[in-house]
This record gives structure tokens, C-alpha cells and sequence, in this order.
């Protein structure tokens, strides 16, 4: 997906949120803006927006001076998921249809996203989770997911941020562990999982976890490394979260499906339908 013009406004706001989220002195803010500015008067619109954000991120990592400005806050939501997993596995348990309600629960935590909402928290992911229950979702492309899955050798599941990650952990452990692999960023940007978070939450217990080598909040091909493409191109099978991821990925000739929450204009433009809608996109089908 390109970058469309309704982005840079946006790209801007989420720069002066960011700069205020990791830092309470005026002139790094206006240093970060100001630098923002360049790069959005640089940006090529060919680009999909994670390239656009993903220098954002440099920029503040540059000027204060941090590897990891949200890592106090990733932590927090790594926590706070982990403690209302018991909660969250119980009704996976007892759903008739314990596949559909986790892939339910696992778009349900996309909320976790602070290009959206720079002050993110738990306190609003119950809502987000009774509001996936019940939200309408293709039941054809639900079973076209469950039948995928189950016939691939191979499965790459592209993680998308921290706190979602727990999220994620639910929804693998109703696949064949044994054909996943679970992909986290090269390094930190803003809160896309990392090898640390993975291990915190215990997904490296549960399947094998590999780096993307991307700096980027998506998964822009060309920016990874060499290992992971081949890992790409290989695999019969890719569940994909998060919108930066299917921004990135939307145009690739491979198998995808991709759970996200819909949060800007440009997706309500893209795929005719409201912000906040729960998504299960299947690359190979123009149903969602």
C-alpha cells in the first residue's frame, strides 16, 4: 500500500504524540517535530506508510538519545496482558468454537497500538474483547482460515506490538505449534515486539521465534534481512498482524491472512469499512 496523503497530517501528530510520550522537555519535542517535518517534505509516496513512521522512530531514537524510548511502557503491557490471560484462556476453553474466539481475542488485541494512541494501556482491552466477540466476521473466511492452517507445512505468524503479543500466544496455541514460527522486529520501534518481549511472555517456550531484521513498524520485504525473506518465501502459510503489517504486505504474491483492527481513514478508504472494524483479510480472496 503507497503512502496517501491523508498520512503525513497524521504521521506529523503521531511524531509531536511520540516526542511528548517519551520526554517532558520542550525543545527535544520541537526538535523531533521539526525533523519529522523533513521527512515528511522528503517522503516518496510509493513507499507504504511503516517507511514513513519507521524514520519517525529514528528520529526521536536520535534525538533522545534512547535504543528504546517505550520500553518502560512495553513492559507495562506485556504485564498487564499476562495478567488478564487466565481470563482470556478460560474463554477459549469454553467457546464452542475455541479456533473463531481466538482468532477473535488475537485481533481484539491489536488495540495495543501507540502510533494510535501514544498513551495505550489495558484499561479498555475487555471492552475491545467482548466487542470482537460479538463483532461480525466472514464465517467463510474464518473456515478458509482454519482449513489453511491445517493443510500448510509451514507458518510464519508475523508479530505486531507488545501486550498483543500475549494475545497472539492464545490464538498459536489452537494451531500445529510444530509449523509455526512467530517473527519479532530486528530492533525496537515504538512497540513492536522484540526478541526480549517474546521471551518475557513465553512465546519462545511455545514455538520458534526469529527476527525479522526490520526497523520498520511493518514487515517491508526488502528492508529485512536476507534469512527471513528466504523464510518468507518458503513458507506455505502467513497469519499476519497488525495494520503497519498489512500496509506492507497487502501487494505480496503469498498467502496471507491478516487479523488487524481497521484505525485510520486510508483503511476505511482501501477496504470499505469503519474505523474500529475487526478484520480477517485472506490475500487471496476479495472477501473480508
Amino acid at each position: 500500500m503507497k503512502t496517501y496523503l491523508e498520512c503525513l497530517p497524521c504521521v506529523v501528530r503521531q511524531a509531536l504524540e511520540g516526542a511528548r510520550h517519551v520526554s517532558n522537555d520542550q525543545t527535544v519535542h520541537e526538535e523531533i517535530l521539526r525533523r519529522s517535518g523533513e521527512a515528511v517534505a522528503k517522503v516518496d509516496i510509493n513507499e507504504s506508510p511503516p517507511v514513513l513512521i519507521g524514520e519517525i522512530n529514528r528520529i526521536i531514537r536520535d534525538v533522545t538519545g534512547s535504543d528504546d524510548p517505550y520500553k518502560e511502557a512495553k513492559e507495562t503491557c506485556n504485564q498487564a496482558a499476562l495478567e488478564l490471560c487466565p481470563e482470556l484462556k478460560n474463554l477459549v476453553r469454553e467457546s464452542s468454537n475455541p479456533f473463531e474466539t481466538a482468532v477473535r481475542i488475537a485481533i481484539a488485541g491489536n488495540i495495543i497500538d501507540f502510533v494510535v494512541d501514544p498513551h495505550a494501556d489495558q484499561s479498555n482491552v475487555k471492552h475491545a474483547v467482548e466487542e470482537a466477540l460479538a463483532a461480525p466476521l466472514s464465517a467463510q473466511t474464518l473456515e478458509t482460515f482454519e482449513r489453511a492452517v491445517h493443510e500448510a507445512k509451514s507458518i510464519l505468524y508475523l508479530g505486531d506490538n507488545t501486550g498483543e503479543i500475549v494475545f497472539d500466544r492464545l490464538l498459536i496455541e489452537q494451531l500445529p505449534t510444530d509449523k509455526v514460527t512467530y517473527v519479532v522486529k530486528g530492533r525496537p520501534v515504538i512497540n513492536d515486539v522484540t526478541m526480549d518481549d517474546a521471551q518475557a511472555v513465553g512465546m519462545t517456550d511455545l514455538v520458534e521465534v526469529i527476527e525479522s531484521g526490520s526497523e520498520l513498524p511493518g514487515t517491508v520485504i526488502p528492508r529485512c534481512t536476507k534469512a527471513f525473506q528466504q523464510r518468507f518465501d518458503k513458507a506455505d502459510l502467513v497469519i499476519s498482524k497488525g495494520q503497519g503489517n498489512y500496509e506492507s504486505l497487502d501487494e505480496e504474491d503469498k498467502h496471507i491472512f491478516f487479523l488487524f483492527r481497521a484505525k485510520c481513514i486510508v483503511i476505511k478508504k482501501a477496504l470499505g469499512v469503519d474505523v474500529g472494524t475487526i478484520m480477517l483479510v485472506n490475500s487471496r480472496s476479495s472477501q473480508a
